[in-house]
C-alpha cells in the first residue's frame, strides 16, 4: 500500500465521488496508453471519462497528480500478484516459479498499459520520475520478496539488486512484447523466461536442484529462486 502523501487534492466523501475518481484514471491510463504522457492532455483526459475539467480538477491539480495516482493503483495490484505467488510458492521449483514471476508480470503489463509510459519516462521526465519509480520499486520489492524467501542465505543487498537486474529485463522485454502482434506476444514471454533463468543461473546457481521450467528446456543446474 502507498504511505507517502496522497496525490488527491481532496479524499472523496461519498461513493459517487469514489467512482468518479476511479473514472477519471480509468480515462488517464487509457490516454497514457494510446497517446503516451506527454500527448495526453487534461482535457483529453476528462473528455475521455465523460466529466467535466472542473471535476477533475476538483481531486487532480495537474497531470502529474494523474500519473502518481495510477502508480499508487498500480502498487496495490503488483501487491496483490505477488502475494498469490507467494502462496503457491511452496514445492515450486526454481523453473516453475520463474515461470510463475514471469506470467505475473506479463498479465499487469496487458491489464495496465499505462505503466509502460510511466515506467519508461521515470529516467526521462521529471513529471514521470516519482510516479515511475513508485512502480518500478513496487516491481523490484516483489521479486526480492519471493527471492528472500527462497534463498535467505544471499545477503539482502545481492538480493535487492539481483530483483532490480530482473525487473529491468521483464520491463525491456515486455515492453517488446507490446509491439508485436499479439500471435506473437507469448514467444516474447518465453524468451523472458528464457532471460531471465540465464541471467540467474549465473547470478545465483543452486547446482544441487534442477531447473526446467518448461518441456523444451534442457535440465540444467537451478536458479536461486
Amino acid at each position: 500500500m502507498p504511505t507517502e502523501p496522497s496525490p488527491l487534492r481532496r479524499r472523496p466523501r461519498q461513493a459517487r465521488a469514489q467512482e468518479r475518481i476511479e473514472r477519471i484514471l480509468d480515462a488517464a491510463e487509457a490516454c497514457f496508453a494510446e497517446v503516451g504522457y506527454d500527448g495526453a492532455t487534461t482535457n483529453l483526459i476528462a473528455s475521455s471519462a465523460e466529466t467535466s475539467i472542473g471535476s477533475l480538477y476538483e481531486f487532480f491539480p495537474n497531470k502529474e497528480a494523474l500519473a502518481r495516482a495510477l502508480a499508487d493503483r498500480y502498487v496495490d495490484r503488483i501487491g496483490g500478484l505477488y502475494a498469490q505467488l507467494v502462496v503457491d510458492m511452496p514445492g515450486v521449483d526454481g523453473g516453475q516459479m520463474v515461470e510463475r514471476i514471469v506470467s505475473a508480470l506479463d498479465q499487469f503489463y496487458r491489464e495496465h498499459p499505462a505503466a509502460v509510459p510511466l515506467l519508461n519516462g521515470r529516467l526521462t521526465s521529471p513529471d514521470l520520475a516519482h510516479a515511475g519509480e513508485i512502480v518500478q520499486q513496487a516491481l523490484e520489492k516483489g521479486i526480492e520478496g519471493i527471492f528472500a524467501a527462497r534463498r535467505p542465505d544471499i545477503p539482502a543487498p545481492r538480493r535487492h539488486l539481483i530483483a532490480s537486474v530482473v525487473a529491468e529485463i521483464a520491463r525491456a522485454l515486455l515492453v517488446l512484447a507490446d509491439r508485436v502482434p499479439l500471435s506473437l506476444r507469448r514467444s516474447v514471454v518465453k524468451e523472458l523466461e528464457r532471460a531471465v533463468i540465464g541471467y540467474l543461473l549465473q547470478a545465483a546457481p543452486e547446482p544441487d536442484r534442477q531447473l526446467h521450467p518448461h518441456p523444451q528446456y534442457p535440465r540444467t543446474p537451478s536458479a536461486g529462486v
